[in-house]
């Protein structure tokens, strides 16, 4: 709401809410009207779109228009949903990361993972679902990572992040930088609950903001560097970081995901992140 209130002040702000609303050359119908804090019903009104701000995930790769420009592209989208393509193009930030699909060839892969701890994701996905994190010398492939694999999975060397980040936390953790108008919208670091490797909100872990000025020069030269290389293929992104400090203290993605999810109301950086993506979409 506060995102279409700034919005609005300066521009006409529609919502469409599927993909039947669209009817080829950038028009919409229906759609509705977000005006001085009100929704307000177009009937069968057609709206003209000049900028389309793609939410959600309706478009597939045959959404195209006319003149209207679009954030984020179904083609992004397509492209950022797949972990390996992403780690294809940004492999020098990440560790050691091997695509399977089938069981014959995981241990033939397992064989290339030189951290005694490894990890398992689908390829697909979000929310840490199937991730699994295991010990080589104790592995049991269970059924739950079988059928990662067999809908393709990465298999990738552990990044041990016990140390922690210096006046930051000083445990496992996950950090998450969202990326919206070129600069870090929005920061904040994720820790396993007792017992788990895993630092995904959804799989129980805590969540602390972490305020922009204080993200270590390191991640920050780090974020520089992939944002450079993504904006060579894809401009103006919007995306989300997530990435780790090893124990040499070095940071290293963990994965790329082409959303940017919002701010938590109590958030302190709530402000900067809708300006910026209110800018975002103005400057498109």
């Amino acid at each position: 709401m506060q995102l279409a209130k700034r919005l609005s002040e300066r521009n006409n702000l529609f919502f469409a809410y599927n993909s039947s609303s669209y009817h080829g050359d950038d028009v919409f119908s229906p759609a509705v009207e977000y005006s001085q804090g009100e929704f307000v019903a177009r009937g069968d009104h057609a709206v003209k779109a000049d900028v389309i701000y793609n939410l959600g995930n309706i478009p597939d790769e045959t959404f195209d228009t006319a003149a209207a420009r679009i954030s984020n592209t179904p083609a992004f989208k397509k492209f950022f949903a797949s972990k390996f393509e992403v780690y294809k193009l940004l492999q020098e930030f990440f560790p050691k990361t091997i695509f399977i699909d089938r069981e014959t060839d995981f241990l033939k892969a397992l064989s290339n993972i030189s951290t005694e701890w490894a990890v398992l994701k689908p390829n697909t996905g979000t929310g840490g679902a199937g991730v699994k994190i295991f010990n080589k010398a104790t592995l049991t492939l269970d059924e739950e990572m079988k059928r990662a694999i067999a809908g393709g999975a990465l298999l990738q060397e552990f990044i041990d992040t016990q140390n922690g980040i210096a006046g930051i936390c000083n445990s496992y953790h996950d950090l998450r930088l969202a990326t919206v108008n070129g600069t870090i919208a929005l920061a904040h670091v994720r820790v396993p609950e007792p017992g788990s490797l895993i630092a995904n909100y959804q799989q129980g872990a805590t969540i602390k903001e972490l305020a922009r000025e204080d993200i270590p020069e390191k991640v920050v030269a780090l974020h520089k560097k992939v944002h450079a290389k993504i904006t060579e293929r894809f401009p103006n992104p919007m995306y989300t970081m997530d990435l780790g400090i090893d124990t040499a203290g070095a940071p290293l993605l963990f994965e790329i995901n082409g959303t940017t999810a919002f701010p938590w109301p109590e958030f302190e950086s709530k402000d900067f992140f809708i300006e910026q993506l209110a800018l975002h979409l103005e400057n498109l």
